[in-house]
């Protein structure tokens, strides 16, 4: 048999195994990827702030987040993304599905009450996408993350790094955004 006549094969192979996952089962794995990125990235910056503080971790993040976001989703065959609507990297814009989501969280917030700890969805091209929201719920997200004042070092280094930077003023307890892991 040919490699071109393989493909086929291998196509519809990958498209039935996708079929053949059971919600609960895209929830299990969209629990355990999303938790494995918050636990290497989560351990990687804290590492960061501890040995060099806010402007070394603002470097790391920004030369090393996304690479390591791909490592993950490679190892764990899904895609997977961090996505929000005050974004830092323009890569991490939410989408307009992942807004609405997003905004439907803040609301819940506002009117205190609990966020769901993840949510299932199918998109209109078949794919089911596994989302769980990132609150901040450390002091240390806020050194990179709070009342950063511009004209400040780490301002400045914020500026420099990202020159359409949106994702600082953020408290405790605020929606910075979301994980979203695709199947």
């Amino acid at each position: 048999m040919s490699r071109l006549s393989l493909f086929p094969l291998l196509l519809v192979s990958t498209l039935l195994t996708a079929e053949l996952l059971t919600s609960e089962q895209m929830v299990q794995k969209g629990s355990a990827v999303s938790a494995l990125l918050v636990q290497k990235l989560g351990g990687e910056l804290t590492t960061q702030m501890q040995s060099g503080g806010p402007i070394a971790t603002l470097h790391f993040c920004s030369q090393n987040a996304l690479a390591l976001t791909n490592q993950i989703a490679q190892e764990t065959q899904t895609s997977i993304k961090r996505v929000s609507i005050l974004n830092r990297n323009p890569v991490n814009a939410a989408t307009d599905e992942e807004k609405n989501l997003i905004l439907q969280w803040e609301a819940m917030l506002h009117k205190k009450e609990t966020l769901p700890p993840y949510e299932l969805k199918k998109l209109s091209n078949g794919q089911s996408v596994y989302y769980k929201p990132i609150v901040i719920n450390k002091e240390a997200c806020l050194k990179c993350h709070g009342a950063i004042a511009t004209d400040s070092p780490l301002g400045k280094a914020i500026k420099e790094a990202y020159p359409d930077d949106k994702a600082t003023g953020y408290k405790m307890g605020d929606l910075r955004g979301m994980i979203a892991v695709t199947f």
